[in-house]
């Protein structure tokens, strides 16, 4: 068997046993969509927060540790990582509260994390397109990783780069997939908002 044929199987196995938490995630991302988008506020910003929290905190050991736990990647990187952004959330929510989820009056700003953020929910759609079929789900950790990535693109500069950074560092490690690897060319989705998300660090960053 393949890596790829392996990579697909792992995947199946974990949306086929998971398909009741994965459609509450889903829900739970559309109403988060929905909240920053039309009703920015800070009980928006509490639930977002938790939402991802438990998102991040979900895949971190179900997806990673557990399913995949076999590979290195997942098991000392993928899961501690997004472990890690699951208690930032929490950090977030409870102490710090940097990150205000809304979307820019800047039309060209609006319009790209809205569109990265539909892309994100499109990314099993992209798999049967791509010869795969519907597996990976749109709360998989890499489009989850899109999602988030959009999210606070929308919210900055009013977001946390700590959280940022670590979502973007994950789409970087994966950024073969999008040439080919395991045969995953969806990942081009979460890749390009990271470099969307790297773009405005480093406009913030540039002088006047």
């Amino acid at each position: 068997m393949s890596t790829s044929e392996i990579f697909w199987n792992i995947l199946k196995n974990f949306r086929d046993d998971t398909i009741v938490i994965q459609l509450l995630l889903i829900i739970g991302a559309l109403i988060a969509f929905f909240l920053a988008f039309y009703r920015p506020g800070k009980q928006t910003d509490a639930f977002v927060k938790l939402f991802l929290f438990f998102a991040f905190a979900w895949n971190g050991i179900a997806c990673f540790i557990v399913y995949c736990g076999k590979s290195p990647t997942a098991k000392f990187l993928g899961g501690p990582l997004y472990l890690v952004v699951a208690v930032l959330f929490l950090f977030d929510l409870f102490f710090t509260k940097k990150i205000k989820f809304n979307f820019p009056l800047n039309n060209w700003r609006r319009r790209i994390s809205v569109f990265l953020i539909i892309l994100s929910f499109l990314f099993p759609v992209f798999g049967i397109l791509t010869g795969h079929g519907f597996i990976a789900l749109s709360m998989f950790p890499c489009p989850l990783a899109g999602y988030t990535l959009a999210l606070l693109c929308a919210a900055y500069p009013q977001d946390d780069k700590a959280i940022g950074i670590l979502v973007m560092i994950w789409a970087f490690v994966n950024i073969s997939k999008c040439f080919g690897y395991v045969n995953c060319y969806e990942e081009i989705v979460v890749v390009a908002a990271a470099f969307y998300y790297l773009f405005l660090l480093k406009t913030d960053a540039s002088p006047a």
